[in-house]
């Protein structure tokens, strides 16, 4: 529920700006204040900004349930950092997911610690905004720690700022074969965060 009343909250506060210009031009057509124009553009702001909200969290929901993460209450927060567990494990994971991650058209390295973590950035969407991102290994447990960060001017597709990160997360979990360990959710929302970007 509090995924679905960010997303609303996002729509809402995108749709209200051209909405008021849209009302603006039509009150000054009527030469005045028309109670009317007034109701209908109230009433199409209300179903406008519920149907893209819906849409958002249907899509947001329908990422997480592909790639096996858990939609939590924090998905639009803007920083997601879960522990994952390999899907594929054996000899060499850790290079698999370095050779896969840089294949990707999505990824761009930037630097990398040894054989311990390596930083990047992720294209959630189709434009070339980005979310910065670093996977950590352990090698003993079979599991890599994902932290992903969008930042404040993120906007995806949708018009909204709110859930980058929360995609991205469920794209590389794909990607790279990764999959929720137990108790794997660390600290999903250390941001107060924006960027919904639904872009893809």
């Amino acid at each position: 529920m509090k995924v679905w009343a960010g997303c609303w909250r996002e729509a809402a506060c995108a749709v209200a700006v051209p909405m008021v210009i849209q009302g603006g031009f039509k009150l000054w057509d009527q030469g005045g204040l028309a109670w009317s124009a007034a109701g209908e553009l109230v009433a199409t702001w209300a179903v406008v900004s519920v149907v893209w909200a819906a849409a958002a969290w249907l899509s947001l929901r329908h990422r997480a349930h592909r790639s096996g993460i858990t939609l939590t209450p924090d998905a639009l927060a803007a920083r997601q950092t879960r522990q994952l567990r390999v899907l594929r494990p054996s000899v060499g994971r850790s290079d698999r997911i370095r050779t896969e991650l840089k294949a990707s058209a999505r990824a761009s390295v930037t630097a990398e610690k040894g054989r311990e973590e390596i930083w990047f950035h992720w294209r959630p969407g189709r434009s070339s905004r980005t979310v910065w991102g670093s996977i950590a290994f352990d090698e003993g447990a079979g599991t890599v720690r994902l932290d992903l960060r969008a930042s404040g001017v993120y906007t995806g597709s949708s018009g909204l700022r709110r859930g980058a990160s929360f995609v991205a997360l469920c794209q590389l979990a794909r990607e790279l074969g990764l999959t929720e360990a137990e108790g794997g959710r660390c600290a999903g929302a250390l941001g107060g965060g924006e960027g919904w970007g639904a872009e893809v």
